[in-house]
């Protein structure tokens, strides 16, 4: 949408998720967003497009668009671009939100068990009943755990990039919760890249690297990508399947994730060796 002096983007927020499988979200989460984006730009002036005007009662919000040039992380990783400079960055802005949110009240556990644990965790606990009871230890973990702002969605989908700049988008999952998910949810993605473009696979790993680097917080390791196996799984078998993904590589995200599920890595580097 335009207007006369900004490209604007008008959000509603409706019941249902458009994907194959029924996912039911509570409308809600507009006005969790529309917090979320307040709070950030507060913390990190620049990391978020500006939040421009809301209706709660009609669950909308409008924001600024980013300029024409700017780009989705997303399709630059999906071209095997991997830039460490986004991926430090976006490690930076994290631990912003993370270390600054100890006391901030945001969300509700309710929604975000509606559009992550059960659409995620619960249904490949359903999936796969040999691996229910590991999985729900981390479902219960991050039931239980409310330390601070979580984004709940932080993905390269969700990164806009452009001109030197870097925005961070899609808010509505944002409860108070385990900082855990938020670093999980974005090393899966760039290990799901990994299986996609293998010949990209260094690129990718010196993203996660940077990442963890940018954060630069005290990180156990071992939860954080045990819980990027459940993420994997759930990318395959869950409600949401990565889109990009072929049937073979389907197959190996699927090991993949048993293995780091089941055997979690002592270290970063060890969650790459060996993908293929």
């Amino acid at each position: 949408m335009r207007g006369e002096d900004r490209r604007v983007v008008v959000k509603q927020a409706l019941p249902r998720f458009r994907v194959a499988d029924e996912w039911l979200v509570p409308p809600e989460r507009a006005v969790t967003e529309a917090q979320a984006i307040e709070l950030m730009a507060r913390l990190a002036p620049g990391s978020v497009p500006a939040l421009l005007d809301s209706d709660p009662a009609v669950y909308t919000l409008v924001v600024e668009e980013a300029p024409p040039s700017w780009r989705s992380w997303k399709s630059d990783l999906l071209e095997g671009e991997a830039d460490p400079a986004v991926a430090r960055r976006l490690g930076e802005l994290l631990a912003v939100l993370h270390s600054s949110t100890g006391d901030v009240e945001l969300g509700s556990a309710e929604s975000f068990e509606a559009q992550r644990i059960d659409p995620y965790l619960r249904t490949i606990q359903g999936r796969h009943p040999a691996l229910a009871e590991s999985i729900g230890g981390y479902v219960e973990r991050l039931l239980s755990i409310r330390q601070c702002v979580v984004h709940g969605d932080y993905s390269p989908k969700n990164v806009l990039v452009g001109d030197g700049g870097v925005w961070v988008i899609d808010w509505e999952v944002a409860h108070r919760g385990d900082p855990a998910f938020d670093l999980a949810f974005m090393l899966n993605h760039l290990l799901l890249k990994t299986i996609h473009r293998p010949d990209a696979q260094a690129g990718y790993a010196e993203c996660g690297e940077a990442f963890v680097a940018g954060y630069g917080r005290d990180v156990e390791m071992p939860w954080v990508l045990g819980l990027v196996g459940c993420l994997m799984l759930a990318r395959v078998d869950g409600k949401s399947p990565a889109e990009y993904l072929t049937t073979d590589c389907r197959e190996l995200a699927r090991a993949h994730g048993i293995v780091m599920l089941t055997d979690p890595p002592a270290t970063l580097a060890d969650a790459w060796v060996p993908i293929r």
